[in-house]
């Protein structure tokens, strides 16, 4: 349901070709059809799974949205895989720590097309019922800006405690960067797997909680995108931006 608003930027910042036209297909999908031919999938004890009833994405239009080749791809003759994994930059070997994100894609009309995205395991626990309801019944109408491309989301309605606090984020990601940091705050930053010289840091995490460790503010790069949640302002909201 998130997606629905990083489609919308898509719309606006990649205004060329066939590209413009299957993402548009794409948002019609999400944004206007009726049921949604792009859905958000929850199993218990499975990754979020962003589900693409009619694939559009061919599989270099995903490389090209992502900004980055995958780590790597496997497949089929009917099917083939991308996976994304990033790992903490302070500790690149440590395998449970990383976050794995893998799309499917079938063949169809001589190209590869996107099937289906599974997100970082880890992101179920941050990615609450409640916030993505609240995504979803504003992101296909979100405030747009264009320079630099951008929506938000309004996230008054949202009920504060549906959202991980810092000992529940610890739990899950680990310990935080090493380094010197303000009292209140957890940053955590990924290399793209092999993490080698030549690897960029593709995903980075900072998290300011309150006295009582309720989360306050949430600052998050992952790839060409970058979000900011606000949550203690007069007007609480969700800014995501494509770079």
């Amino acid at each position: 349901m998130r997606w629905r608003g990083l489609l919308v930027l898509l719309v606006l910042s990649l205004l060329q070709g066939c590209l413009l036209s299957r993402v548009m297909e794409t948002r019609a999908q999400l944004c206007d059809d009726q049921p949604p031919r792009v859905r958000v999938v929850q199993v218990p004890g499975a990754s979020l799974r962003v589900v693409f009833d009619k694939p559009t994405l061919s599989d270099r239009d995903v490389i090209r949205i992502v900004g980055v080749e995958p780590s790597g791809t496997s497949g089929t003759a009917a099917t083939r895989e991308l996976v994304y994994e990033a790992r903490p930059l302070d500790r690149p070997a440590d395998r449970t720590a990383g976050l794995v994100s893998r799309l499917s894609f079938v063949y169809a009309d001589s190209e590869y097309r996107l099937a289906q995205v599974e997100v970082p395991e880890k992101f179920n626990a941050v990615l609450p019922p409640a916030l993505l309801a609240a995504a979803a019944n504003v992101a296909c109408k979100a405030q747009i800006m264009v320079a630099p491309p951008s929506t938000t989301f309004d996230l008054a309605p949202l009920d504060r405690t549906t959202l991980p606090g810092r000992d529940a984020l610890r739990q899950l990601l680990g310990p935080p960067d090493a380094g010197p940091v303000r009292n209140g705050e957890m940053t955590y930053r990924y290399c793209l797997m092999p993490c080698d010289a030549g690897s960029p840091m593709v995903t980075s995490l900072k998290f300011s909680f309150d006295i009582m460790g309720w989360l306050e503010r949430a600052e998050a790069s992952y790839f060409r995108y970058s979000a900011t949640v606000d949550l203690v302002s007069s007007t609480p909201k969700a800014k995501v931006e494509l770079h």
